[in-house]
């Protein structure tokens, strides 16, 4: 599920309710993939999924509140990235009316979620779920360790989906801005090693999205900004253009702290912990959509800033929804990973199938 997807659901699906009426749903998805490498492990099997329920009550035509709960679970996945490891939930509730929607409890940042770049899709519809076939030693998330040498993302992912309180204006021309408030940044599903000092420290996070049809094709845009233990400052902006069947998409990240270091080191962590604190990201795609296919090429190039960590992933992912239950999926990727010193690059073809209810 593509989290801005989810929240304009919400903002608009609050609109078409009518008075009084209260609505629930629950869906979910059941997803098996298996994958040939050329990197040892040569054969790899996962296994991932979610199930989401909501139940929503209308006031009037433009005043709803809901109260939504997703929870997500892995096999045999390299990243450990749920709120409990291999599992996690997000519970959030959400207010909406002609002011704007405010959010509370276990979401993404305002940034994360108006963030649309390159198109990715399939059994690769992010940059975790590749290395789950493509093993990258500057990412590692586990009950042993936790490191991110690099970002895995150009959205900004720090806090995962840490409790937080989220603002979301109305639409004006298009234009929304949204504002993110956590008091403790550390989630498993961030980046933040919980045995930093600065772990459970409050952030911050400002953004802006635009959406405009030009007639000839529609644009989305967005911005963002975060502030995180203090001085810790990141930005992030995205671009998708969409004509037709047809969307190319791109993004970028930069991260620096803004003056002297003030975390005080500890022992026993592991190299470049928390070398994506100073680096950057970017990515730009092409995705095609036609009745029940879609298909979606891209490139990400992360790079931490005072040492070698760099990633290069090109990801090629097609799925055909063969009925409502049923998503077929057949992928490709490629990984140039840098990580002190040592160099690593690979392959991987991947197949499965996706139950959907």
């Amino acid at each position: 599920m593509k989290k801005f997807t989810i929240i304009m659901g919400l903002l608009s699906f609050s609109g078409a309710a009518l008075a009084g009426e209260i609505s629930y749903d629950i869906e979910g998805q059941a997803m098996g993939l298996y994958g040939y490498s050329d990197t040892s492990p040569h054969n790899t099997g996962i296994g991932r999924g979610y199930i989401s329920a909501y139940a929503e009550y209308a006031f009037d035509n433009k005043t709803s509140a809901s109260l939504n709960f997703t929870l997500n679970g892995g096999i045999n996945r390299e990243l450990q990235s749920y709120n409990q490891g291999r599992w996690g939930e997000e519970v959030y509730g959400v207010f909406d009316s002609a002011y704007g929607q405010i959010m509370l409890g276990q979401t993404f940042n305002v940034a994360a979620l108006f963030h649309n770049a390159a198109p990715m899709t399939g059994a690769f519809a992010s940059n975790n779920d590749i290395v789950d076939f493509i093993t990258n030693p500057n990412w590692q998330r586990d009950s042993k360790e936790t490191k991110f040498a690099t970002l895995n993302s150009t959205d900004i992912n720090t806090d995962g989906v840490a409790p937080k309180l989220n603002y979301i204006s109305p639409e004006i021309f298009g234009t929304a801005i949204g504002f993110s408030y956590m008091p403790d940044s550390y989630n498993r599903r961030g980046l933040i090693n919980k045995k930093a000092s600065y772990a459970h420290t409050d952030g911050f996070v400002g953004a802006v999205y635009n959406d405009h049809d030009w007639g000839y094709f529609s644009s989305q845009i967005s911005f963002g900004y975060a502030q995180y233990h203090g001085n810790d400052k990141e930005y992030s902006s995205s671009l998708k253009l969409s004509r037709g069947n047809w969307s190319l998409g791109g993004g970028f990240r930069k991260t620096y702290i803004d003056g002297d270091d003030k975390s005080s080191p500890k022992a026993n962590l592991p190299l470049d912990f928390d070398a994506y604190r100073e680096g950057y990201a970017w990515n730009i795609g092409v995705g095609y959509e036609i009745g029940p296919f879609a298909s979606s090429l891209s490139y990400f190039d992360s790079k931490a800033k005072n040492s070698k960590n760099r990633n290069k992933i090109v990801a090629f992912s097609n799925q055909y929804q063969f009925n409502k239950y049923i998503d077929i999926y057949l992928a490709a990727a490629y990984g140039d990973y840098d990580f002190a010193n040592e160099d690593k690059q690979g392959y991987s073809i991947v197949t499965g199938l996706g139950v959907n209810f």
